[in-house]
């Protein structure tokens, strides 16, 4: 890695937060880091230019990922597009609730969502329309519920970035079985 472009105090620790935070969105890396948006905005950019940085549009925002650089071992493996579109979804709070939900249980009608998720239930439909559209549910056997569509990838995400508890991740080896969450 070109020291250099890590040398700015601000830089490195944006490049620090990608990596450990991936798939959130200016304002939030803005807002953790106690930086402006448009100081943030420039760094970014850079990191972007020398290839320390990706970004993808999620509708409306534009989420960062770090990428993975040759001989970094300790670095994650950089994320695959449908990777860092479950992620983006896994940052909002009505879609991260939908799917904790769902990986807790092979599938689960729109009422029954409704019962753990606290929207409108117009809101949920939104919600997992969206998250049909972009394939992280389907439709569960019976045609009425929804299913977790890679629920391997969505709780090695959810491990790997911290965003489950132990017992979380206990109750969905014993719903989906044994599953690596490498």
């Amino acid at each position: 890695m070109d020291e250099d472009v890590l040398a700015v105090k601000t830089r490195r620790d944006l490049y620090q937060y990608v990596r450990s935070n991936p798939g959130f969105h200016l304002r939030e890396i803005a807002r953790a880091l106690n930086l402006s948006i448009t100081l943030a905005d420039y760094h970014l950019r850079f990191l972007e230019k020398n290839e320390l940085v990706s970004w993808s549009m999620d509708g409306e925002y534009k989420r960062y990922y770090p990428r993975s650089l040759p001989g970094d071992t300790e670095a994650r493996a950089a994320l695959t597009e449908d990777e860092k579109r479950v992620l983006a979804y896994l940052r909002q709070p009505v879609p991260f609730r939908v799917l904790a939900y769902l990986m807790e249980r092979e599938a689960a009608s729109h009422k029954a969502i409704l019962g753990h998720v606290p929207v409108s239930p117009s809101t949920l439909s939104h919600h997992l329309k969206k998250m049909q559209y972009a394939g992280i549910l389907g439709r569960a056997q019976d045609r009425i519920g929804y299913r977790v569509a890679n629920p391997v990838m969505v709780a090695r995400l959810m491990a790997s970035y911290d965003l489950a508890s132990p017992d979380q991740i206990d109750t969905w080896i014993r719903v989906w079985g044994e599953f690596r969450l490498r």
